[in-house]
This record gives C-alpha cells, structure tokens and sequence, in this order.
C-alpha cells in the first residue's frame, strides 16, 4: 500500500510538474514531400501564433492546446498533415508535411493543382511546382461519387508515379468523356479516348514512344489515336 501511494504521489507530482512546465522554445520541423516550398518556417508560426494574436513562448502547458492548434495549421490548404508535442524540456516539437500537388488544373475560370486524393491546391505567388497539366472546359471534380472522375484521378496517379510517364507526358487536354495527350519531344496529338481500359492505351503509348517515335522520328505524326483496340492508329503530317 505505501509502495502504491508512493507511485500515487510521484506520478501526480509529475503530471503537474508537466501542466505547470513553461514552453520555452518552438521546433518547427516542415518535410516539403519532394520539394514543394509552399510554406517556410516563418508561415508556420504565423499560423501557430494566430498571426500575432496568440503567443506560444512563456505559455505554461495547460494552457496550449495541441489539437486545436493541429487544426489549425492542416486547414491551411498547402498542408498535407501536422502534429505537436510538447517535450520535458519545455519544447513544443511541430511536425508539418506540405502538400503534394500532382497535377496543374486550367480553366477559362480558375486554375489550381490537385494531390493525389484530389484535394484542391491553389495556386501560390511564393512557388510554383513543375506539374503535369490538366486543361478542360468545367474544373468541377466528383472524385467521391462520380466513377468517371475516380478514373481520371487514378490516371493522373498513375502517370505521376510513374518515371517513365511522367517524365514523357506532360499535358493532358479532355474535351467531355475524351481526352488527348501531348509528349515533351512531339508535336503530335495523342488521340487517348475516354477513360475505358486506360490502363490498357497507357502501354500502347509507351510502345509508341520507346519503340515507335524514335525510329521514324518524333515529329513525322500528326496523330496518333490509342482509342481502338489492340490497336495504334498514327496519321502522317505534312511534308
């Protein structure tokens, strides 16, 4: 029994020890998850601190509430994730991810980047990431209900992860349920369809540029429709 209250006592003395503690400094860790510099440092305090309407520093605690501040800083749309600790020694650790645009959406009235759960991203006047372009007539997305819209993001997932893809497409025009696609060394037009068998027309357009363009030149088609099956249609251009 005195062992118990013993270990009682010192655990209570601990826990207020804790409470009562005074943060004294801010660590602010930012993983710019492959390089996107949306936010520095100095963003992040601005968000901690409420734009200068609250103070962490000489704050005991109690009264800083993690969870709320958490919230805080991952309603900021360029935050993919955050956490807070509070340490023994009085540091106040805050580990924020930035988030990771994969594609670049343009549209007669608005334009913004997508990540790969198809969170909207806006567009940022401290950087602007190297992105795949996605250009269409209506920037409204449905990525929860609408199966056509799942597709499309699985796509751009798809061509964004991938080296080779990514490093080859780099826009992407849909007219309604069609989309046509455009290569950094071409100037034809790949002619891709709807979104059916995606995965399918994605290796037909690998053959065309590992096998195909290299050999009969990457300018000598104007057009070169994936949308058939098993089938690579490729229409001259002019000469």
């Amino acid at each position: 029994m005195l062992l118990v209250l013993s270990l009682l006592i010192i655990l209570g003395f601990s826990g207020n020890y804790y409470h009562n503690k005074i943060c004294q400094k801010l660590h602010i860790q930012i993983d710019y998850n492959g390089g996107n510099f949306f936010l520095d440092e100095q963003d992040i305090q601005s968000l901690l601190d409420s734009s200068g309407r609250e103070f962490l520093l000489n704050t005991p605690y109690r009264l800083i509430n993690t969870k709320q501040l958490e919230r805080r800083i991952k309603a900021n749309p360029f935050v993919e994730n955050c956490s807070i600790s509070k340490k023994l020694n009085g540091e106040l650790a805050v580990f924020v991810q930035i988030a990771r645009p994969v594609v670049r959406v343009l549209s007669p009235k608005e334009s913004f980047y997508l990540d790969k759960k198809g969170k909207k991203i806006p567009l940022s006047k401290k950087y602007t990431p190297h992105c795949l372009v996605l250009s269409l007539d209506n920037a409204y997305f449905d990525f929860k209900t609408k199966e056509s819209d799942k597709k499309l993001l699985a796509l751009l997932n798809f061509i964004t992860s991938s080296e080779s893809l990514s490093t080859q497409i780099t826009q992407i025009d849909k007219k309604g349920e069609n989309l046509s696609m455009y290569l950094l060394f071409s100037n034809a037009e790949i002619i891709f369809g709807d979104l059916n068998d995606w995965e399918s027309k994605l290796k037909k357009l690998e053959i065309v540029y590992r096998h195909i363009l290299p050999r009969k030149g990457w300018n000598t088609y104007k057009k070169i429709t994936l949308r058939y099956h098993q089938q690579v249609v490729c229409e001259y251009a002019k000469r």
